[in-house]
């Protein structure tokens, strides 16, 4: 792609705390890695894996770079950034790394815009938002931190922008109950932002593709999702930018395109980008697609593209429940969208719904099943259903709610295992997410890998925690005193 310079100063780190297929495959991960170098950084990449402590680039290990930053983007990423951490010789703690003079940590990413208050004794400082806007300061921060070597002097340099958390000096505050005035960045012109993949690899997830952002932000109010409240407001990228991204597909071999946005029938001008694409003669794939919002021009250049599956989410078996999570689309809806997909010459659709989900009733869990059962008897696609628990989010309207507890979600689990039993040979199969694992997750959302221990606890917490059953949020208020839980709400008015 893009030709950047190499080399640079200071030498910096970049880790995606999953395998170098899944980290290609993330935009954020290399628009920031662009953005770096475009100021001299010498960022080089991180995976774990086969060259796990040793760079993508040059293969230095990582305990020569001074300066590490990761992006974590889902709440297992953790248990893989610390495990990484302990494997490469690095101390999980901004305590512990300062006191042996060990590198500088920081996070962006996903999570860190849902809660980041999970990385409360983890980093040196979190990104708040769009990283865009935040990179200059950081890097001139770092490069006075590495003329100077003072680390307190760096976090207060840090800690001037008002878009970076940083816990050695954030935390103090917080736990004497003073203000922090910390406001979320937002990049308002995506223009702005790079935009496009600036590698391109067969080994990503996505194959030879060049993805190419479309927009950020939902205007939707699904009650479940944190995009809204944590992701800032809608932009979207110029068409102009967005087709002259496309355009240079043309002179790359074997290569897609794959349109990142929350929602791709949500982008204004999302006929005049297809149309582009079409004409370069390459295949295309969209991140998402919402029932209510698929058009038949999408579904034909997926079929054009030689792409015969469909996703969607229809969340809940029907209408009900389906209105309360705030969707608004009817069951009958659903299966109209998918006898015209068949008719454009889509063969199988993945369909992804919850259990546990607030004011479900066991009856309503059957209705997943009957949902499945009607849209194959009515349009012979192949189908897969894939079902995992609710997790109330920070930042979500549903963030209040309780998580199903691990008796109720295996009882109406076993109910669709029951239900479904048989019918993989009818072309309808489903794959189940365990309970332990929402619970992993719930938990991580809201409390981080239990940073009250001491750092020689981490392996533990990280060996046990994937078996243990935690309680519901109100005991973990009551138990715990969460420092993350407390912040989250300290910083709530100035964190939207």
């Amino acid at each position: 792609m893009d030709r950047l310079p190499a080399g640079g100063s200071p030498l910096w780190a970049m880790i995606y705390p999953a395998d170098y297929g899944v980290g290609m495959s993330s935009l954020g991960y290399q628009s920031i890695i662009s953005e770096m170098r475009k100021l001299g950084v010498g960022v080089e990449r991180f995976f774990p894996g086969p060259l796990s402590g040793m760079s993508v680039e040059t293969g230095r290990n990582i305990l020569d770079f001074p300066l590490i930053s990761a992006s974590v983007a889902y709440e297992p990423d953790l248990l893989s950034l610390l495990s990484v951490f302990m494997s490469w010789g690095l101390a999980p703690g901004w305590k512990e790394r300062s006191q042996a003079g060990q590198p500088v940590f920081g996070v962006g990413g996903a999570l860190s815009y849902i809660n980041p208050f999970i990385f409360y004794d983890i980093a040196d400082y979190v990104v708040l938002g769009d990283g865009e806007p935040v990179v200059e300061h950081l890097v001139r921060e770092c490069r006075r931190y590495m003329s100077h070597g003072d680390r307190k002097r760096l976090w207060e340099g840090l800690a001037e922008h008002g878009s970076i958390y940083v816990p050695p000096i954030h935390n103090c505050q917080i736990l004497n109950e003073k203000p922090v005035h910390r406001k979320k960045s937002v990049l308002a012109d995506l223009d702005l932002a790079r935009g496009k993949s600036l590698w391109i690899t067969p080994e990503s997830v996505f194959g030879r593709t060049i993805l190419v952002e479309l927009q950020r932000g939902c205007p939707r109010a699904c009650r479940y999702c944190t995009i809204p409240a944590s992701f800032g407001p809608v932009r979207t990228r110029s068409v102009e930018r967005v087709l002259e991204d496309v355009a240079a597909v043309k002179d790359l071999e074997d290569v897609q395109v794959g349109l990142v946005t929350p929602e791709a029938g949500d982008y204004p001008e999302l006929s005049k980008v297809l149309r582009c694409i079409r004409s370069t003669k390459r295949a295309v794939s969209f991140a998402s697609l919402r029932v209510d919002n698929i058009k038949e021009e999408m579904m034909q250049a997926l079929v054009e593209s030689g792409r015969y599956t469909i996703t969607v989410a229809p969340e809940a078996g029907n209408d009900r429940l389906r209105g309360i999570c705030g969707k608004k689309f009817s069951n009958e809806e659903i299966i109209e969208k998918m006898v015209l997909a068949k008719k454009t010459g889509i063969r199988q659709a993945k369909l992804y719904f919850m259990v546990g989900l607030p004011g479900e009733t066991l009856q309503d869990v059957e209705t997943i099943a009957g949902l499945c059962n009607d849209i194959r008897s009515r349009t012979a696609l192949k189908l897969s259903a894939s079902v995992g628990v609710f997790v109330p989010k920070p930042m979500s309207p549903w963030e209040n709610e309780n998580i199903a507890g691990h008796e109720e979600a295996s009882e109406k689990i076993r109910k669709l295992k029951e239900l479904f039993l048989g019918n993989s040979n009818r072309g309808l199969s489903i794959r189940i997410q365990e309970p332990k694992e929402s619970m992993l997750e719930y938990r991580i959302s809201w409390r981080g890998l239990g940073t009250d221990l001491p750092p020689a606890s981490y392996r533990k917490a990280i060996c046990t925690i994937k078996n243990k059953i935690y309680p519901e949020k109100d005991l973990l208020r009551e138990q715990l005193g969460l420092l993350g839980f407390k912040a989250t709400y300290c910083l709530r008015g100035d964190w939207q």
